[in-house]
Formats: structure tokens, C-alpha cells, sequence
């Protein structure tokens, strides 16, 4: 019996792309051609990993503030509430299709609802992926709700989004097994 409730990830994602707020995230993200990821800890840790996956796998352009360099000028100069917008201020191209996804257990981190801020008054498409609902005026802004209790689920089901997303594409994620494994039927072993 496993010790830590991971909230049924399969169920809660399963009913979230069935949600009106899914959908337009899915379009946003098929009609964009460049894709920023914003979040803080574990959910920048899923918009790096999300970004270079999307990548790897699409036709898109698709980036996180993963300079560690960067992040920490921007953060001493500007202020940790100002990151996101500051980076999308120096890095993007408002002449280009564009779409930003914030990561929010909470739905309330300042920063990552001021990137988003920033980019709808830029005329970006916006979503944030929220692991509870937003208390904050964002009305202006896509919301894709998992309706967690723990961060974990919230970071898990992100991670499971974008998979998600990218299937929603067109394109899919390779596989583990290898094309020789396949063609030898010799999974687990080293071909020479």
C-alpha cells in the first residue's frame, strides 16, 4: 500500500481535458509557435522539463528561464515578484505567435501571475495551470484547474500535461524499448 495520496492523477486528467479550459489551452498551444514556461521550485523544475521535451518533440520554440545566472540578476535587480515579467521583457518577440503557461500550486504566485500579466497586455495568449483555483482577479487569463490538496499531485499532473499537450499535436513521445529491441525482441539486452 503506497504511503503518499497521489489524488488519482489519471482520473483528475482525464476530466481536465474534457474541461472547456483545456481545449483552448490545447488550440493556444497547437496556433503558437513559440511557448514560454514560467513557475516557481518544483513547477520551474516541470516548465524546464516541459520545455525541453515540447521542444524535442514539436515544431515549436518552447523556453524556460533555466539560467540560474540570469534569474538571480533579474531577481537582485528587479525584485523576485518581477522575474518573470523582466525576462519576458529582454527574451520575447511580440511579433510572434506567442503563448505563456504559468505553473501554480497555489494559483496565487505574484510573479508568475505578473508574467502572465505582462504578456496579456502584450497580447500574448496566457494560460496558468493551477494545482487549486486562483484567488485573484485573473478572469483575463485561461485557467486549467487539477483541483489538488498537495503540491506533489499538482507538480505530477503538470508534468502529465504536458505530455498531454504534445500528443494534442499531432506528434507523440517516443518509447522506451528501443527499434532494435523491437526488431530482435530482445528487450533488456545489449546488442553489439
Amino acid at each position: 500500500m503506497l504511503k503518499t495520496n497521489f489524488e488519482n492523477p489519471i482520473e483528475k486528467l482525464t476530466s481536465t481535458v474534457q474541461s472547456v479550459e483545456w481545449k483552448k489551452l490545447q488550440n493556444d498551444f497547437n496556433s503558437s509557435g513559440v511557448i514560454y514556461m514560467i513557475g516557481n521550485g518544483g513547477n520551474m523544475a516541470v516548465a524546464s522539463h516541459g520545455a525541453a521535451d515540447a521542444t524535442r518533440l514539436t515544431d515549436k520554440k518552447v523556453w524556460c528561464l533555466d539560467s540560474q545566472s540570469l534569474l538571480t540578476s533579474i531577481a537582485n535587480d528587479y525584485g523576485y515578484e518581477n522575474i518573470f515579467e523582466n525576462w519576458l521583457t529582454l527574451y520575447s518577440d511580440i511579433d510572434t505567435p506567442t503563448l505563456v503557461i504559468g505553473f501554480s500550486g497555489s494559483g496565487n504566485s505574484a510573479n508568475v501571475l505578473g508574467g502572465l500579466d505582462w504578456s496579456k497586455k502584450n497580447g500574448f495568449k496566457t494560460c496558468l495551470i493551477s494545482g487549486v483555483k486562483s484567488t485573484r482577479n485573473i478572469e483575463h487569463h485561461n485557467e486549467v484547474c487539477f483541483n489538488n490538496v498537495y503540491f506533489h499531485s499538482h507538480e505530477i499532473l503538470s508534468v502529465m500535461s504536458f505530455y498531454e499537450l504534445i500528443h494534442g499535436t499531432g506528434e507523440s513521445c517516443p518509447t522506451i524499448v528501443s527499434e532494435l529491441d523491437r526488431k530482435y525482441g530482445a528487450v533488456g539486452e545489449k546488442h553489439v
